[in-house]
């Protein structure tokens, strides 16, 4: 059967998205992904940026553990596992945090005396992990259950817990110019109680706010550093948490985002945002696979998007990245009206590969029973979902299923002729989703691209019949004779751009389209297929492709960048566990199952989600080394499991001055 179809890169950007629009909060979010799978730990991780890189500390798990620190990369860096180190010999019952003061970036826990102890970086990607400093407190006074810091007129501010059941306290700390913390003074937050450490924000060059909890709920309360005056306690909302509630500015913007798990044992998420002055606002809940013990961490990316770290119920380390506009309309949030006198040419898009194949609703071909979700299905979901994910190209191919049409996936384009093949979602439901979207989002546009066509089954005439009826010519693109390089963006909006391969329908307004170095074609599609399930030969594939092109391609190509990993033949076949064949001998059978077993054969979307981990990294590093440049740059980003993680990544490229 054909295919059905970091080094790790920061991985927030690289996960399979989920995207959600919450009730006028606009954020949308990634399904969170295990970052750093060796390392683990029983309280929260932290996670910051310190000139444009990144960095995550933790402790390992138990009653104490060592205190870790990972310098993770750049945006899409292709490795950091290898700049994991440890401070020292020291270990901690509680949670490390990060802070950069100036040009400092400093590890700060809570050593095994209850002191406050710290290792202060030596460059911009390394901490001087054998020096470990103490801060000296008046008293010398035992801190307990965790700190948080922030920086406030070019100082530092802890807030912590002291060694009894409910006071916490603070202390504002000056850096001589080597970095090194000067002594300072504890001061215990007065007439407010919490049984944990709270968390700090800075508010403006004199304000700080607390946030904590209580039996009664979350509350906060402010302190100004010039008159050391705190205002009342104020709820954040209804809810209640047994872990000290998270508190961070959002986007370097006076907006505030609250973040806790759920009482006792209800390890949720809820967040509230809202401005500085918000008393109360209602609550959210993340979705389900959001689950912590413990207290999250935020740190800001740029003015869109920030990344949420926690840690799963699994004590292992997760990242997810939260973005605050809406895939659904990311063409007129961030391509219009700037960019309407541009061509396709000029941007890179989204596009979905076998896009209707999110289920599995039949099968057939001469061995059909082989067929099976495992071994057919390239999407997560189904197209409507992808259109508002932000996925704007579709690959699409259709055939005849119980008198319908659908989409299918077969080695064969007639599924008689076929050793196997499925039937994924029904044809009518993809164009009434396209039709509701445009409807609802009118400077958004979509590229169909119909291929693998059986006349005997669902034959191009007819096909080209069902889109105009129920796209109408409202909807449906129609080019005038022009060509793709002379169509701009404006004309664009609000229309369907539909094409057959080698094949036009006029009067349907059915463009054709084409792959190969050179067509006629209105549309010729650019492109590789590495077909190979190993991810050094894709890269090598594609880097030779980009190395091809490098002083340019004809008018009417749109380069594809072709990013899937495909199951061998015999993963295909013995993929899943439990795939028996009643034509097969029972005694092949059992070798089938353990011959999938012992290669640890994957799925196709295994093999995309393993392989899309991969793609914004190479991609900035052959853009860097210039294998890809202006005149050679990929049109669309073409992968298995799309999500918002790739129109993420297409809205940062199309930024970049490669298309700028």
């Amino acid at each position: 059967m054909k295919s059905l179809f970091l080094s790790t890169a920061l991985i927030l950007f690289l996960t399979f998205s989920v995207s959600k629009k919450t009730q006028a909060q606009n954020l949308s979010f990634s399904q969170p992904i295990n970052f750093l799978p060796t390392a683990h730990t029983d309280k929260a991780i932290d996670i910051t940026n310190f000139k444009n890189g990144y960095f995550v500390t933790w402790k390992d798990a138990g009653a104490t553990g060592n205190i870790h620190v990972c310098y993770l990369g750049k945006q899409h860096d292709t490795r950091f596992s290898q700049n994991e180190t440890i401070a020292g010999t020291e270990k901690s019952a509680f949670a490390p945090v990060l802070r950069v003061v100036s040009n400092h970036i400093y590890v700060l826990w809570l050593g095994e005396d209850g002191s406050l102890k710290y290792i202060i970086n030596n460059s911009d990607t390394t901490f001087n992990t054998q020096t470990i400093n103490t801060v000296s407190f008046e008293g010398s006074p035992k801190l307990r259950s965790g700190i948080t810091a922030t920086v406030i007129n070019n100082r530092m501010m802890i807030a912590s817990h002291a060694d009894n059941k409910n006071d916490m306290v603070v202390a504002l700390i000056d850096a001589d110019d080597s970095g090194i913390l000067k002594p300072a003074t504890l001061q215990t937050v007065p007439n407010k109680k919490s049984p944990e450490y709270p968390f700090i924000v800075t508010l403006s060059n004199k304000s700080v706010r607390l946030c904590y909890y209580n039996d009664q709920g979350i509350y906060y309360t402010d302190f100004d550093t010039d008159t050391r005056t705190w205002t009342d306690q104020f709820p954040v909302s209804g809810s209640r948490t047994k872990a000290s509630p998270a508190i961070y500015h959002l986007f370097n913007t006076t907006r505030l985002f609250y973040i806790w798990k759920g009482n006792k044992k209800d390890n949720r998420i809820y967040y509230v945002t809202g401005d500085e002055q918000t008393r109360s606002a209602a609550e959210h809940t993340l979705p389900d696979y959001f689950r912590t013990p413990y207290p999250v961490s935020v740190c800001n990316v740029d003015s869109k998007k920030f990344i949420m770290a926690f840690v799963g119920e699994d004590q292992t380390l997760y990242l997810s990245y939260f973005s605050n506009y809406d895939p659904a309309r990311w063409m007129e949030d961030t391509l219009f009206p700037a960019k309407g006198n541009l061509t396709l040419k000029d941007i890179v898009i989204p596009g979905s590969h076998d896009a209707g194949m999110s289920a599995l609703n039949g099968t057939g071909g001469q061995h059909a029973s082989s067929i099976n979700p495992c071994n057919t299905l390239t999407q997560k979901q189904n197209i409507g979902k992808q259109l508002h994910a932000g996925i704007r190209m579709f690959d699409l191919r259709v055939g005849l299923f119980k008198n319908s049409i659908y989409t299918k996936h077969s080695s064969s384009d007639c599924m008689a002729d076929a050793m196997g093949g499925g039937y994924g979602e029904r044809f009518k439901d993809i164009l009434d989703s396209i039709k509701t979207f445009l409807s609802r989002n009118k400077k958004e546009f979509i590229i169909l691209t119909f291929s693998h066509f059986c006349p005997k089954e669902a034959s191009a005439s007819k096909v080209a019949d069902s889109i105009f009826q129920a796209l109408g010519k409202e909807r449906i693109y129609n080019n005038q004779s022009k060509s793709i390089d002379h169509i701009k963006l404006n004309e664009l909006a609000g229309k369907v751009i539909v094409t057959f391969e080698q094949y036009a329908n006029p009067d349907k307004l059915i463009d054709s389209n084409s792959m190969a170095d050179k067509s006629k074609a209105f549309l010729n599609i650019r492109r590789t297929y590495a077909a190979t399930n190993q991810i050094n030969k894709l890269l090598s594939t594609e880097e030779l492709f980009f190395t091809s092109m490098k002083n340019g391609v004809n008018g009417n190509d749109l380069i594809r960048l072709d990013w899937q990993l495909t199951q061998s033949s015999d993963e295909a076949a013995l993929v899943c566990n439990d795939f028996q064949d009643e034509k097969v001998n029972p005694v092949i059978n059992g070798m089938m199952l353990l011959t999938n077993v012992i290669k640890k054969n994957q799925s196709i979307t295994d093999l995309a989600m393993s392989g899309n981990k991969y793609l914004p990294a190479k991609l900035n590093e052959w853009i860097s080394k210039g294998t890809i440049n202006k005149n050679n740059k990929p049109n669309i980003l073409y992968v298995d499991v799309a999500g918002a993680w790739i129109t993420d990544y297409c809205i940062e490229l199309n930024g970049t001055p490669v298309y700028n």
